[in-house]
């Protein structure tokens, strides 16, 4: 874009006959989309320079000219250079904004001041090489001593009328302060829509640039097009690849990645195939069965029909290549699962050893075909003997790593309709070989991501995709028995693995690719990898076959090579960003439940859920997989990062952001308004913070806590007034709210558990229990409270109770309870080991705000819970039923006391407890209340508060 200025502004006049002669003296034509020149120009000057002109504009381009005289000799030089010319007879005004639908390259601004007294009015020639849609235009004074406004809209001036004269100016009195208002208000946005194409500018020329680069690389490397997210990005170091002999107990924080474990597996498998000599002449094959069959089955293995059935069937097609098999069964039979298994091998006679050796193998299953059937009717044949409920088919030329089984078959559970998981594929470097596959138009495929770095967010986290390769698939075997298995159309090979999930999606069903199913492949070990001979050449003339069974289904696919990044994702329609402070770790603290629950709801309402934190990009191994598993992509070191770096990349994708805390909001709303500006924006509070610090400054009595409470109040308020919609636990903080921002939109969502219930009765249970975070200070100073002023009252009656302080991080002032009556646990791993041996829940909190998670969460255990007024605020619990409450010492201690010895009291409790997470804390009810949130926030971004609007988008 090009703008002129006008005659009054030296600086302005400067810049734009610079930008001017870039213009017209630019080595590549087509560098601008507008060219704006409103300081009116003489037609004979813009004659002069309008075929220079034509040449420089972009293909659908526009250029304005307002001309102060020789009017016809410029239409004239227009209409012959560009087809489309629409005409203006205009005041020459301090601002003019032209407005209508978009052009094809941006809209048209302008602030000019008139060249003089004697020419006030000018002709404004718009022309394109594209058709214009309707223009209006508004103009205003600019001399603030005349008191009246003059505002008009002129009519297009047809070709064959004098361009003579002007619209009449329709005077409009002074009197309300609205009307006088509206030069300033026009200036400003006018001055807001010039910001607006100076940013889009900046992304036109930022586009180009990247796309040049983009240009060089593909003349370097011979690649496809790519789109703007899918620009190869430089390779980062990979400690534990780089540096094959460190100690990964030596890695740092940031040193982690996700695929680690693939350097681990790459090298194990090359130890093993090396320490047996498998690739050799003369390879030690009785040597390694005898490992084999010496070796621990960490994997629990049911091999004949006497047994059990097995829960997962797998079914390894082999056709020589025994190194390879043996490789495999070695990884198999030390894997970790929580399943039992089958492993049949499917032998499609095969030309080596394979015959004599793979019988001598124990807790295997070997199937020798009585004819080479070729690969998909072998999977059909090992399938037909399967006993499990899943079948698992995997190649030969693989390495499970660890989670590999679990993974694929916990994501039945996670996706109810999916109809088939595949694993991410990794060659033994750790080079990524596919992370899910893409089918285009013309019935080709990509690995995606193939050759690429397998840690990066891309390629970590489950998705819904176009197939998953065949080399390890996973499908419940009452579905593969139902859709007939693998077609025989594409016998002997190619083609099969695309069209079951083809026809498993047109039967309603879906396909995921897990990300932490993970397995090395050895890629092209019985089939080679030249597709002008042998097996592989299927592999151009079954893509064909698939074409023309499938060809209406891809007609809505992008053509070869188009936007990978979209494809990926082609079953995406909407986006969701959830923002909180660090990686959530739901171990140790109930907000990161929250957090975690909410991510798994915006999947289930549709949107493809997104996380990253504030500040802290670390990879988490311990925690950041949980959410990878789910199907959230997950934003982490050293690939993204900072927050303002991400968002500026992704903002414009997000449908709904979701922000988590008042410094998270504080340090992130300003981007997210200015690159997401499409986005409602939700602001979870998990407490009201400033409620939490006024109720300590009224325990710590200082002025300095008041002070600090009043800033925070004032501080929050703010936020919460300039968010769409804010999310609170509490009945009690959305009243508090109601008073202080009433013009907020709030919605109360209760704490979301799932319900574990239990089966362990009184008479087997003792003590008295806490749990929670320590580097939270009301949880610090409840556990302090109850140790030292409550806990010497109980044991005054009762001296065999103890008081176990569970959860993560106790620091020194938690650890200094410890003695002969006070337990401290640290992080429990399963609350169900210390909730089922305990009798009653304690939650002593004298100060916080919002609700406790902690106390839903001991009820969906069954644990019966007594708890301050402070520690029950807000969950409308019934006392005497739901839960026993008191504020002082000698209450706390009677109602414990209490509690502890009624049976009748204890049972009536428990069961009350289990019933309201059910009812009132479920995830459906999780679920109904985010779709609303949402919809509450859409409705107050587009203004339609109160205007009757309904969930769904139905209108009242």
């Amino acid at each position: 874009m090009v703008a002129d200025a006008g005659p009054g502004d030296p600086e302005g006049q400067a810049l734009v006959a610079a930008a001017a002669t870039a213009l017209l003296t630019a080595d590549q034509p087509g560098m601008a989309g507008v060219v704006l020149s409103l300081a009116p120009l003489r037609g004979v000057e813009l004659a002069g320079a309008m075929a220079t002109l034509r040449r420089r504009l972009l293909p659908g381009g526009v250029l304005v000219a307002a001309v102060s005289n020789d009017a016809p000799a410029a239409r004239v030089a227009m209409a012959g250079a560009l087809r489309h010319v629409a005409v203006f007879r205009q005041r020459a005004l301090a601002g003019t904004l032209v407005t209508g639908e978009r052009f094809a390259g941006g809209r048209m601004v302008a602030l000019a001041d008139p060249p003089s007294a004697a020419a006030r009015w000018t002709t404004l020639l718009v022309g394109s090489d594209r058709e214009l849609p309707p223009l209006a235009s508004l103009l205003f004074e600019s001399d603030p001593a005349e008191p009246t406004i003059r505002v008009a809209h002129p009519a297009p001036v047809a070709d064959h009328e004098p361009v003579t004269g002007g619209p009449d100016l329709t005077d409009i009195p002074p009197a309300s302060p609205d009307l006088l208002d509206l030069r300033r208000r026009a200036v400003s946005l006018v001055e807001r829509l010039v910001e607006l194409d100076e940013h889009s500018f900046d992304l036109q020329a930022e586009s180009a640039k990247l796309r040049g680069q983009l240009a060089n690389y593909q003349a370097d490397t011979g690649s496809v097009r790519t789109g703007v997210f899918d620009i190869p990005r430089t390779l980062y170091p990979w400690p534990v690849a780089d540096h094959p002999g460190r100690d990964r107990a030596e890695l740092t924080y940031y040193e982690h990645r996700p695929d680690d474990d693939a350097i681990d597996a790459g090298r194990a498998g090359e130890a093993f195939l090396r320490r047996f000599a498998l690739l050799t002449d003369q390879p030690d094959l009785t040597g390694c069965v005898a490992a084999l069959n010496a070796a621990p089955r960490v994997l629990r293995l049911i091999a004949t029909d006497a047994e059990p059935e097995p829960e997962i069937s797998i079914v390894i097609p082999v056709h020589g290549q025994i190194a390879y098999t043996l490789n495999c069964l070695d990884s198999l039979f030390a894997h970790a699962s929580r399943r039992s298994a089958e492993i049949i091998v499917v032998d499609d006679r095969s030309p080596d050893a394979t015959p004599a050796t793979l019988p001598s193998i124990a807790d295997i299953r070997y199937h020798p075909n009585s004819e080479n059937l070729g690969f998909v009717r072998g999977c059909n044949a090992g399938a037909a003997l399967a006993r499990g409920r899943i079948l698992v088919l995997l190649n030969n030329d693989t390495r499970a790593m660890p989670g590999w089984l679990d993974a694929l078959a916990d994501s039945f559970e996670q996706f109810p309709a999916a109809g088939l998981v595949g694993s991410k594929l990794i060659y033994p470097d750790g080079t990524l070989q596919e992370a899910g596959a893409i089918i285009w138009r013309d019935g080709s495929a990509w690995n995606y991501g193939r050759n690429d770095d397998s840690n990066r967010p891309n390629y970590t986290h489950a998705r819904q995709v176009d197939y998953v390769s065949g080399a390890s698939i996973a499908i419940p075997v009452a579905l593969w028995r139902e859709v007939g298995g693998l077609d025989e159309l594409y016998v002997p090979a190619y083609g099969e693995d695309a069209d079951l999930a083809l026809r498993l999606r047109a039967a309603g069903r879906e396909v995921w690719y897990q990300a932490q199913s993970r397995v090395i492949h050895y890629e092209g070990r019985t089939s080679g990898t030249d597709t002008r001979s042998g097996v592989k050449a299927y592999q151009e003339v079954n893509a064909r076959k698939l074409l023309l069974r499938w060809r209406e289904t891809l007609c809505s696919h992008r053509p070869n090579g188009e936007a990978p990044y979209f494809e990926r994702d082609r079953f995406v329609r909407k986006r969701a960003l959830v923002v909180d402070a660090t990686t959530p770790t739901p171990k140790q603290d109930a907000g990161s439940v929250t957090t975690t629950l909410t991510l798994r709801l915006f999947g289930e309402l549709g949107y493809k859920p997104y996380y990253t934190p504030q500040d802290n990009f670390l990879y988490e191994p311990a925690h950041t997989p949980d959410l990878l598993r789910l199907g959230v992509e997950c934003a982490y070191s050293p690939y993204e990062g900072p927050f303002d770096s991400y968002i500026r990349r992704y903002g414009a994708l997000f449908d709904a952001v979701l922000v988590y805390r008042v410094p998270v909001l504080e340090q992130t709303l300003d981007d997210v308004r200015r690159y997401a500006p499409q986005a409602p924006v939700l602001f979870h509070t998990m407490d009201l913070h400033f409620l939490r610090m006024e109720r300590q400054a009224d325990l710590d009595g200082t002025a300095e806590a008041r002070t600090a409470a009043a800033r925070m109040k004032a501080k929050e308020l703010d936020l919460i007034r300039r968010v769409d919609c804010t999310i609170t636990h509490s009945t009690f903080e959305r009243d508090l709210l109601a008073r202080e921002a009433p013009d907020a939109p709030v919605v109360v969502w209760p704490f979301m558990f799932e319900f574990f219930g239990t089966a362990i009765g009184y008479a087997e249970r003792r003590n008295i229990c806490f749990l929670g975070g320590y580097r939270h200070g009301p949880n610090v100073d409840a556990v302090q409270f109850f140790a030292r002023e409550v806990l010497p009252l109980i044991r005054a009656e009762a001296p065999d109770i103890r008081f176990i302080i569970a959860g993560a991080n106790p620091g020194p002032e938690v650890r200094a309870l410890e003695g002969a009556h006070v337990v401290v646990t640290g992080l429990i791993d399963d609350l169900r080991e210390m909730f089922d041996r305990t009798r009653v829940f304690v939650c002593p909190l004298r100060v916080g705000a919002g609700t406790k998670g902690k106390v839903s969460t001991a009820m969906s255990y069954g644990l019966p819970v007594v708890s301050t007024t402070c520690g029950a605020e807000g969950m409308e619990l019934v006392e005497g039923k739901d839960v026993l409450l008191a504020d002082d010492p000698a209450g706390l201690a009677s109602a414990c006391l209490r509690l502890y010895r009624d049976p009748a009291l204890w049972e009536r409790m428990s069961m009350a407890g289990q019933h309201l997470v059910r009812e009132k804390h479920s995830l459906e009810m999780g679920r109904r209340v985010l779709a609303e949130a949402i919809e509450t926030a859409l409705c107050h971004k587009l203004g339609l508060d109160g205007a009757g609007a309904k969930p769904g988008g139905e209108s009242g």
